[in-house]
């Protein structure tokens, strides 16, 4: 299984902010620390904001903090959100003609999905600090 580089860096993001808890960084420092493109950063902060999991301030002596739910939300929460329903494989676009025979693939690949991400469930990002 391979998970995105926007999850990839989100939960590195996630990661460092729970480490550093009792602080507010910015985003320039973070995406420094990273090794990410700020512009590239910023979206995926708009992003983990809107999902409740990091907190901002803007205006001399803001920044950004991750929330208390960011460090109880799992892994797999994390990457079940930020990939939206997506599956493994896409059999509908464009259309694969193993579907109408009942594909065995799309079967299996779910299951390894599953097992993938079993044991991410019980991961909280703060675990990993």
């Amino acid at each position: 299984m391979q998970i995105s580089r926007a999850i990839d860096i989100s939960l590195r993001a996630l990661i460092v902010l729970a480490e550093q808890s009792d602080r507010l960084t910015t985003v320039d420092q973070l995406a420094r620390g990273l090794g990410v493109p700020v512009r590239y950063l910023g979206k995926t902060i708009q992003r983990l904001a809107a999902e409740g999991w990091v907190e901002t301030s803007r205006g001399k002596g803001g920044g950004i903090r991750v929330s208390e739910a960011g460090r109880a939300i799992t892994v797999a929460q994390v990457i079940r959100t930020l990939e939206e329903g997506r599956p493994v494989v896409n059999c509908v676009e464009p259309p694969c003609p193993l579907l109408e025979k009942g594909c065995p693939l799309q079967h299996s690949l779910a299951q390894a999905e599953a097992a993938f991400m079993a044991p991410l469930a019980s991961v909280r990002v703060a675990d990993l600090c």
